[in-house]
């Protein structure tokens, strides 16, 4: 029944066929002749001359994420979305308690007297509180709730930027702040962001990383202080050109070492999760240092760092596949 109709073209096949056309060549030509003789059959018990409603939705979008997966594989985008989940939370708390919230601050409760986005600082809490929500829903195990919050702090990015142009008194955020909290949302969306472990790592890592040198200020040479900081001195007394940039060198030493050492989804990770930091590492270097020349090797080895990783991940299951053959 299934080869008859192959050799027919019906106007079924032919809906089926140009649903799996979405699907990679190599795809195709291994499973292809066998994922459309499953849906024909399954369409003839079912008594159907037409896909299913939502079907070729379905196979369309399966095949979009196969695509991706040849490129990245899942594994890789679900590890790094853990890793940049927990990233993000972690920048997303200490830019809030220290840039937009100020707790032990009242000034800007104080009527008329500051320009503020009512008792905050500035307008940073519509995306921060956001991506802590969907940092803990993903420590609770909902994707599909962690995902959304990332996407409502998404969403509130172009809001806030609207927010600041229309608004010269506006505190922030500026831009390299929105910048860096759009790839860390994007880094978080790219897979399921539920291993906790990894997660929690990440968000110890930079979260407390940058909450030490929120009270430090080495750059600034005052010593422990808490104290309210503007938009811009998040990037030259937290998060500096230098301190990103050091970090950054860490990372890359890790991820050889995974690389060595076989262990290529999680060096392939670490790079993706790496690559908002690295693009604000560049950005701060160039406006903050006046040091493009560094700006430049920071770019380049950040993202030769991750294409080289991720192309050592996707080998890995052909050459697991060779060898069981």
């Amino acid at each position: 029944m299934t080869n008859a109709r192959l050799g027919q073209g019906t106007r079924l096949e032919r809906d089926y066929g140009r649903a799996l056309g979405w699907y990679p060549m190599r795809w195709r030509r291994t499973h292809g002749p066998a994922m459309l003789g499953t849906l024909l059959d399954v369409a003839d018990d079912e008594g159907r001359s037409r896909p299913a409603h939502g079907e070729l939705a379905e196979l369309r979008w399966q095949g979009v994420r196969e695509r991706v997966n040849t490129v990245v594989p899942g594994n890789v985008r679900a590890l790094a979305a853990s890793i940049g989940t927990g990233s993000m939370a972690g920048f997303a708390l200490v830019y809030l308690v220290w840039v937009s919230w100020g707790p032990w601050d009242a000034r800007p409760l104080a009527p008329n007297q500051y320009d503020t986005f009512g008792p905050f600082w500035n307008a940073g809490v519509l995306f921060c509180v956001p991506f802590l929500l969907g940092g803990l829903a993903a420590v609770a195990g909902s994707r599909a709730a962690a995902h959304l919050f990332v996407l409502v702090g998404l969403v509130a990015l172009p809001i806030v930027t609207v927010m600041v142009r229309a608004d010269v008194g506006q505190p922030g955020p500026r831009s390299t702040t929105l910048g860096a909290a759009l790839l860390l949302g994007l880094v978080a969306l790219l897979g399921d962001p539920r291993d906790r472990r990894t997660l929690g790592a990440s968000f110890a890592l930079v979260g407390g990383g940058l909450a030490v040198y929120a009270v430090l200020q080495p750059p600034s040479g005052h010593g422990v202080q808490i104290r309210s900081l503007p938009d811009p001195a998040f990037w030259s007394l937290i998060a500096s050109p230098w301190t990103t940039a050091s970090a950054g060198l860490a990372v890359a030493v890790a991820v050889v070492v995974l690389l060595v050492r076989r262990r290529a989804v999680l060096g392939a990770a670490v790079a993706l999760a790496w690559l908002p930091w690295g693009a604000v590492t560049t950005v701060t270097f160039t406006v903050f240092a006046d040091e493009p020349a560094d700006a430049v090797v920071v770019a380049a080895v950040s993202v030769a760092l991750a294409v080289g990783a991720v192309a050592a991940a996707a080998r890995r299951p052909t050459r697991r596949r060779r060898e069981q053959a």
